[in-house]
Formats: C-alpha cells, sequence, structure tokens
C-alpha cells in the first residue's frame, strides 16, 4: 500500500468508529508518536509546580526513611479492595 492509500484507508476507519475511547486512544498514540519524532519532551511542558512535585516525589523515593515496606502496601489495598 501506498502512503496515500493508508492514510485514505485511515481515514475510512476513524470516520466509522463509533467507540469514543478507542478513537482517543488512537488519538493520544499518534500524537505521542509525533511528538518523540519532534522531539519534543513531556517534561519541557510541565509547569515548574509540577516539576517541583515530581523531583520531590523522586526525593522521597530515594530516601529509604520515607519509603513504605511493599506488604504494608499491600495489606492496605486489600483492606481497601473489601470495601
Amino acid at each position: 500500500m501506498t502512503s496515500k492509500e493508508i492514510k485514505s484507508s485511515f481515514h475510512s476507519l476513524i470516520d466509522e468508529c463509533k467507540d469514543l475511547k478507542l478513537l482517543e486512544q488512537f488519538y493520544d498514540l499518534l500524537k505521542n508518536m509525533q511528538e518523540k519524532e519532534s522531539g519534543k519532551d513531556f517534561w519541557d511542558e510541565l509547569t515548574d509546580e509540577q516539576k517541583s512535585e515530581i523531583q520531590m516525589a523522586l526525593d522521597e523515593s530515594e530516601d529509604e526513611s520515607t519509603l513504605i515496606k511493599h506488604e504494608v502496601v499491600m495489606d492496605k489495598a486489600r483492606e481497601w479492595s473489601k470495601k
């Protein structure tokens, strides 16, 4: 298939699709791939506050005194799922 034929077929599939969630997933996939190819980095699009929050979370994850044991998290998850 040529590029033109693929695009035409793809447009037809999109036009016929009734599933909004599926359309959103394909849209996000294509958008992310285009951004990746263009060299865009999601980090550059974050606000300073978002970057700061991520950095704080990373710092906390590297400090063993702030970590919660896996077993504790799993126990809490099991308790939560029973509710």
